[in-house]
């Protein structure tokens, strides 16, 4: 069932985000599962296939990473449409998008079909690591549009309150892929082995099912598309606005790989078995932070709803709401962490000095998750007070001016040990610098200038 806008407006803060957020967090579970069952069926044709699937990641990401940024800002314009009773302005939004996902997609697909050989090259892929990176990056870069699509797509329909039917259109889409990855990739019976093509393609298909699915739920279910003529100068006015919008968020998005590959970086120092182990924390971190990525995408057409409808004290109330609740989750999540480092470590490694690593990382790290989700979500509520530029500047601000720093200077000082515990000291002051930041915005709003921003 759908939260409606009824509910959102004026209904319990704390159920309703409740409702909204746990379809959330099976859909993101299921999706993070998918990408490591691809990666598994790739690793069985062997380590080539695996270093050409991993090479690929970084782009796979950032291509995603933007497709997101875009997702949220239709949903913050969409929702604010919503909230404020202007349905036919909230058919051109939806109807305009489309059309902008698809002009991206098409320039995406020709960029990126294009640039294969002297991207991959730089980034180190040999002759024939690239024939197998041409075989998988061909595919996905032809259904880039489809990829985009389905992102934006959720973002719309969250925006209408609806966080269950794209919670199932992605579980369905996810367990899709997982069914086709052996068949295609190794052609049992009957069936052509398409080897990594087939991995591409497989997720081609889910791709299809799940923007035909949201296509259709927007369309019969929502009535949100207006399929006649554009007026030109009105789509591109609309086409600025999503851009100034989205591109922030996508760049902020864009930023934590790179803090990653950085981070990385400093652990190296310390040998293979230290990246290894960093490598484990880091996927048993990507896990805990899921229920409050799935509460940003509830908090963030929530808001929306309730500034576009002039209710500035209830948006503010949901976000303290959510930001006492991802304090008190992650930092009751820490003592399970620590706990349990030495079982959790042994599902990925058996090596002895990779293990200790890893749990160096369990024993310290988690302590930082606490002020990670207040920081992503502070950003979700300067994105629905349409002020995204503030996400970029808080997510720089916490990456590469406390984050990276304090693990350098703790590294440097401590090894690693010090180089976990200057990273979450870094966390730590980003996320004050940040709630600083939402403190100003607020009175911002007293000021009447988020008013002036959402109109």
């Amino acid at each position: 069932m759908r939260t409606d806008s009824q509910a959102i407006l004026s209904g319990p803060i704390g159920s309703v985000l409740v409702h909204m957020t746990i379809p959330m967090i099976i859909g993101i579970a299921v999706m993070i599962l998918y990408q490591v069952i691809n990666t598994f069926f790739v690793s069985r044709m062997g380590t080539e296939a695996l270093a050409a699937i991993s090479f690929t990641f970084p782009v796979v990401h950032t291509m995603t990473n933007f497709g997101v940024g875009f997702g949220i800002g239709v949903s913050v314009i969409l929702a604010k449409s919503i909230g404020g009773g202007d349905l036919g302005r909230a058919r051109l939004v939806t109807t305009y998008t489309i059309w902008l996902v698809l002009a991206l997609g098409v320039l995406l697909a020709a960029l990126g079909i294009a640039t294969v050989n002297p991207l991959f090259q730089r980034l180190g892929a040999s002759a024939d690591t690239l024939v197998l990176i041409h075989e998988y990056m061909d595919v996905w870069y032809l259904g880039s549009a489809l990829m985009m699509f389905q992102i934006i797509s959720n973002g719309i329909l969250r925006a209408t309150g609806d966080t269950r039917l794209p919670s199932i259109v992605m579980v369905i889409s996810a367990v899709l892929n997982a069914v086709l990855d052996p068949l295609l990739i190794f052609g049992p019976g009957p069936l052509p082995a398409l080897g990594i093509r087939g991995a591409a393609i497989a997720t081609l298909i889910a791709w299809t099912f799940a923007s035909a699915s949201s296509l259709w739920i927007m369309l019969k279910r929502e009535g949100l598309l207006d399929f006649s003529l554009p007026d030109p100068r009105k789509m591109l006015k609309y086409w600025r606005e999503l851009t100034l919008m989205s591109l922030p968020i996508s760049g902020a998005n864009m930023l934590i790989p790179i803090a990653s590959m950085i981070m990385t970086g400093f652990v190296a120092r310390y040998g293979e078995h230290a990246v290894a182990g960093f490598g484990v924390g880091s996927r048993i971190e990507a896990v805990a932070m899921i229920v409050c990525i799935a509460l940003t995408s509830a908090l963030s057409p929530y808001m929306a709803q309730n500034l576009g409808a002039g209710q500035y004290p209830r948006a503010r109330n949901a976000l303290n709401l959510s930001l006492r609740f991802a304090l008190l989750f992650e930092f009751g999540l820490y003592p399970i962490l620590a706990l349990a480092a030495p079982w959790l470590t042994l599902i990925f490694s058996r090596d002895p000095q990779v293990q200790q690593v890893a749990m160096q990382f369990l024993w310290i790290m988690p302590i930082g998750f606490a002020f990670y989700g207040m920081v992503i979500i502070i950003n979700t509520g300067f994105n629905a007070a349409h002020q995204s530029h503030k996400t970029l500047i808080a997510s720089l601000v916490r990456l590469f001016l406390c984050y990276v720093p304090a693990a350098w200077l703790g590294g440097m000082m401590f090894d690693i040990p010090g180089l976990f515990v200057g990273a979450v000291a870094g966390n730590g002051l980003g996320a004050w610098i940040a709630w600083q930041m939402l403190l100003g915005t607020w009175r911002g709003l007293e000021d009447g200038e988020i008013e002036k921003a959402v109109a």
